[in-house]
């Protein structure tokens, strides 16, 4: 009896100490393997905020509600949500003080759309818009109302 006491206890022990073996093994993997990651968020970041930035010189006010139409916005097209996600965020915070809300909203309107889904917008959604092209996939959307 008192034998079986002890081998259990025995494995108690050992199974701790590979436990806390194991545990400290893959502290140390984590904290060395990323030590020698390079920093590649950064560079997309800044692109992202020299980008806004132009839509920001395109846009006429400083203050105010200002519309983000993106791939969301199309019925039919396939996009990664959190990709699109981060961009509404990081073009949020690119052009504070200014307010983005998603979709046509107001008379202006950041447009993060390539050439052909852009045309597709502007089809299922008819109006009187003057579209100012800042680079690349953005364009800034003034709605002129009713003609």
């Amino acid at each position: 009896m008192k034998s079986s006491r002890t081998l259990i206890s025995l494995a108690r022990i050992l199974m701790v100490a590979l436990l806390t073996v194991f545990s400290l093994y893959s502290v140390y993997q984590m904290v060395f393997a990323s030590m020698h990651i390079g920093d590649t968020g950064s560079e997309r970041l800044d692109l992202w905020e020299a980008d806004m930035q132009l839509v920001r010189e395109a846009l006429p006010l400083e203050r105010g509600v200002v519309g983000y139409i993106s791939e969301e916005d199309l019925e039919g097209v396939e996009f990664a949500f959190w990709d699109n996600e981060t961009e509404f965020m990081l073009s949020q915070y690119a052009l504070a003080p200014l307010i983005l809300k998603k979709g046509l909203a107001g008379d202006w309107n950041v447009v993060v759309l390539k050439d052909a889904d852009l045309k597709q917008w502007l089809e299922t959604n008819p109006g009187n818009y003057e579209l100012i092209k800042v680079k690349g996939r953005f364009s800034v959307l003034h709605d002129l109302g009713k003609p």
